[in-house]
Formats: C-alpha cells, structure tokens, sequence
C-alpha cells in the first residue's frame, strides 16, 4: 500500500488531482474508493432497457469557465445538451426556472415580451426590509401569487426567474452531456501509467502504517475522518432513488425532468433517461428521486448549526500535516461538477505545480 501520493475517493474531485499529480509530477498516485466503481456520484451505466442511467442521479454538465471546457473536452467528447425542467403544479405541466410561460398559466396574465414581465414582477414582488429565510427570499423575486406554498423556498431562492420565454434550465456558455457517457470520462482520466486505482477499498480499513509518509488527498466527509475527536456529525442530504423499467413504452413524461412539488406525491421529481441525447431503445427506464437525511451524503445542510460545527473540523483539518481535504464534502460545501473541475485545478496550481 506504501505510495507517495494517496487519493482517497475516485469523483470528480479526486480523479483530477490524480490526474494532475500523475501527469504535471510525474509521481506515482494511487487512488482508493470504497465503492466498487469509479466516478463517485457522476457514475453511469447501461441498463437492462439499453438507457443510460446516472446512479446516484442526473448529472447535467453546464459552465462559463474556458479552463473547465478545455480540460473536460480532453477526456471526451460531447454532444450539445440544453436541459429543460417541467413541474407539475394544479395539473400542469410548467416550465422551470420560472419564465413568462410560467406566470401566464399559474397566474392567468397574458404576457407578451420582457417589459411586460418586469413590470409584473415589480407589482408582485414583495419588499422585505432584511431577507432572513428562503420565504423572504423567494417572494422578493417572484411574489407570494407566483409562490407555491407546496414548492420549497430554498428551492426557488436558487433558481433563476427569467423574463422572457427561454425555457432552459441552465444559461451558461457551454452546455452538454458526455457522448459515451460520465464512467468513460473517469476511465480516461485515471488511464495514465502513474495511476493505479483500488476499489471496494475503504481508506480508513488501510494499516495506518502503510502510509504515513505518504500525502494524503482526502475527498470524504470531513466529520468520517475526524471521527475520533468526538464532535457531533455534521448534517447531509441524501436521495433515495425508486428505478421502474418500463417495457414497450416510447416515453413516460414530456421531458427528461419532471419535478413534483406537491405534497400529492412522495417523491420531489423523476428522470426518464432515454430523453438524454435522445436515446433508442423500445422501452424506457424512469427513477423517481426522495430526499432523505439518511443515507450516503450528497449535499450539506449549510445552516448555522452546520456551518460553525465545520468551523471545528476545518481547524482540525489546517493542523493535519501532509493531509489535503478537498472536494465539496471534505468542504463541506456544494459544487456543481464544472466548480468541483476547477476548484480540484486551482488547489493543484496552489499546492501542487512545480
């Protein structure tokens, strides 16, 4: 197990750095993950149906940065994706992030071009004097009238409001899914002669012995390495994800993203794959997708209780000698894959680079 350079957890996050170390030091990496496969939460796979699916949930590939675009496109090619989320709310079908389409069904108004839509938001916006919670947030942007009481606050204050009728999801400069999928962008990149990658290997079963002289580059939960110290865990969100494959049907929904909102359904929204690059197969493959607080951790729950609490473990973590924590849960921080990309390269630049 003795190597100079230990990366623990194979995402995104983890694969570039190995990459980089591999590739700009000429040093030996070994890369461990405890899964039995790489590409973290990115990773995909062809199913019985012959669809493509995400494991741990779609993943839309979206960004504005040239050095993201470029570093990507040596791993793989791809294929223009311009996503579009549909809700179901009173029993129709509308277009997220909310548009003038949006308010013309949910709201009765009959909009025409942008001017029209300012001047509807501006009647409609609330003005709150300090914005303290997702509530505030929301209803200064569209109003309590286009506000669903079901639909999440958090949710709509990250989301943008359009004022005109474009009906993509994501606005940047760049946006596209990988043409042979995300696992193969993962083998690519880990395929260098300086790499070497174990599965099913859980970095804290490693004999500590094994590896004190090498450095560490750690991607896991913060709170699982400091597990020890005795400080409270820190708070996750999790999915439980429900897989029906569906025979002989064309297709379930109008679009890849449906989301569901309303207390009606159990579920918060579900994704027909075959959509994805417009897949061909005689039969389709829909998952339906429940947040949970149990389960593997997917995003942190950034609230004051949180945030101070990571406060210690970062400290911790700035005492630690040659041990690295990068990546959005050894942050404690949400990354769309474009940010985890670049915040992986610039970390190297840092603390890396010759």
């Amino acid at each position: 197990m003795s190597t100079e350079y230990l990366v623990v957890g194979c995402g995104l996050s983890g694969a570039v750095m190995a990459r980089f170390i591999a590739e700009e030091r000429h040093k030996k990496v070994l890369v461990v993950d405890k899964r039995d496969h790489i590409g973290g939460n990115c990773y995909d796979y062809i199913d019985e149906n012959g669809i493509r699916i995400n494991k741990y949930g779609v993943h839309l590939f979206h960004t504005n940065s040239e050095r993201v675009w470029q570093y990507v496109n040596r791993f793989s090619s791809w294929t223009r994706w311009e996503h579009k989320v549909l809700g179901v709310i009173d029993g129709q079908y509308i277009p997220l992030p909310p548009n003038i389409t949006t308010i013309n069904m949910l709201c009765g108004q009959h909009l025409t071009n942008q001017q029209e839509a300012d001047d509807w938001l501006s009647r409609n916006q609330l003005k709150h004097e300090h914005i303290d919670n997702g509530y505030q947030m929301a209803t200064s942007r569209v109003g309590e009238t286009l506000y669903p009481e079901e639909l999440d606050a958090s949710v709509l204050a990250r989301i943008p409001v359009r004022n005109n009728f474009d009906d993509r999801y994501f606005s940047d400069k760049y946006q596209a899914l990988p043409t042979d999928g995300y696992t193969k962008i993962f083998e690519n990149i880990l395929d260098h002669e300086n790499i070497t990658v174990r599965l099913s290997c859980d970095y804290f079963d490693i004999d500590p012995s094994t590896i004190s002289n090498s450095t560490i580059i750690y991607s896991g939960p913060i709170d699982d390495f400091f597990t020890n110290v005795g400080y409270p865990k820190l708070e996750y969100r999790s999915v439980n994800f429900e897989i029906q494959r569906l025979k002989n049907t064309k297709f379930f929904q109008p679009c890849a993203h449906v989301n569901h909102p309303g207390p009606e359904t159990p579920f918060t929204r579900i994704i027909e794959y075959k959509h994805l690059l417009n897949q061909d197969s005689p039969h389709t493959t829909i998952i339906s997708e429940t947040t949970c607080s149990d389960g593997d951790p997917y995003y942190p729950v950034p609230n004051k209780r949180n945030m101070e609490l990571y406060e210690q473990y970062k400290t911790l973590a700035e005492k630690e000698r040659n041990i690295h924590f990068v990546g959005r849960l050894a942050s404690y921080k949400y990354f769309n894959m474009d940010q985890s990309i670049l915040n992986s390269l610039k970390y190297c630049d840092s603390n890396f680079s010759i």
